[in-house]
């Protein structure tokens, strides 16, 4: 039987909570890249693409997270890609906040009027105008 110290404990705990905000900040910052890009691609109104990111995202929110890492990291091992456990988390943690992002995002844009669309569009303004000078704000 290991007898750990309390230091021993301490020095874990925080060696994982480095871990911890440094896979965070990751999967927030891609998350956030990947779930914008994905949101552009559902407000482009065609119907497969809807399909395909609404597709994405119900996939990503209905399963669990850890089969999720596990299959990133096993998953990838199986297909020839080696990687390491640190890039599959990255990887996994990324595109599951992405789904997450997306959905909330999509939901804000949802909520704004009808008015503020036409408003755009009255001044002329193209699809990805109207998203960062009105819309987006």
């Amino acid at each position: 039987m290991s007898d750990f110290s309390l230091w021993d404990i301490y020095r874990n705990l925080l060696w994982a909570l480095g871990w911890t905000v440094g896979l965070s900040a990751i999967a927030f910052i891609g998350g956030g890249v990947v779930g914008a890009v994905l949101l552009m691609l559902r407000l482009l109104q065609r119907p497969w693409l809807t399909r395909l990111v609404a597709l994405y995202v119900q996939l990503f929110q209905g399963t669990p997270l850890l089969m999720q890492l596990f299959l990133t990291y096993f998953g990838l091992g199986l297909l020839g890609v080696e990687t390491s456990p640190q890039f599959a988390a990255s990887l996994c943690l990324t595109l599951y906040a992405s789904a997450f992002l997306t959905e909330i995002w999509r939901g804000s844009v949802a909520a704004v009027s009808r008015q503020q669309w036409e408003a755009g569009a009255s001044l002329d303004l193209s699809f990805g105008e109207q998203l960062r000078y009105v819309i987006l704000p």
